[in-house]
């Protein structure tokens, strides 16, 4: 056991700001440090990460947009080998735009985050699920077999996790992975998607 616990935050970004964005953080003894919430504006994601002052931050949207003609990043693209294909980013242009704004202010602010796609690390981690996100039957098998990976997970007996809050510590995930040194960049110079090794 470490005697100075690290955090590592995730955040599954929604495209808009009326709309509930995830956030968890786990620590580095892979021990979820708080129990997971929704948040709503840019300003209430940037003071979570101020309070919380993460190691590295696993953010769930696209962080840039491809150059040219293509409408695909290279990343978007490879994400396919993990079953789980990616839209464009032209198609998420809402996401895209507030997620380049977050970064912004996180980089600003000495911050460090990568781009996640959590499907991909749910591919990668062998996490089944049952069901369709986000009905109750996914987020259940989904916490279940989180709580294989992570300790303080609560039992979807005592607490259903939203599907943004799962998102949300797959994230975290990744990002402990980036850390820890375990991982896999996809992608080139237009966007970079970060997965566990």
């Amino acid at each position: 056991m470490s005697s100075y616990l690290l955090k590592f935050m995730g955040i599954d970004l929604a495209g808009k700001e009326e709309k509930p964005t995830g956030w968890a953080v786990i620590d580095n003894n892979l021990s979820l440090w708080t129990e997971p919430g929704e948040v709503f504006s840019n300003l209430e994601i940037i003071e979570k990460v101020r309070e919380i002052r993460p190691e590295w931050i696993g953010i769930d949207a696209p962080l840039s947009f491809p150059r040219g003609k293509d409408k695909m990043r290279l990343c978007d693209k490879k994400l396919r080998q993990f079953g789980s294909p990616a839209l464009s980013p032209f198609f998420l242009s809402s996401l895209v735009k507030r997620g380049m704004e977050i970064a912004r202010i996180l980089k600003d602010e000495g911050y460090k985050y990568i781009e996640v796609y959590p499907r991909a690390t749910q591919k990668i981690l062998n996490i089944k699920t049952e069901g369709k996100k986000p009905g109750k039957s996914w987020c259940i098998s989904c916490q279940r077999e989180i709580s294989k990976l992570l300790k303080g997970i609560l039992p979807p007996e005592k607490k259903v996790y939203s599907s943004h809050a799962l998102d949300a510590i797959l994230c975290a995930y990744t990002a402990y992975c980036r850390w820890k040194g375990n991982y896999r960049e996809i992608g080139g110079e237009e966007g970079k998607v970060v997965v566990p090794c």
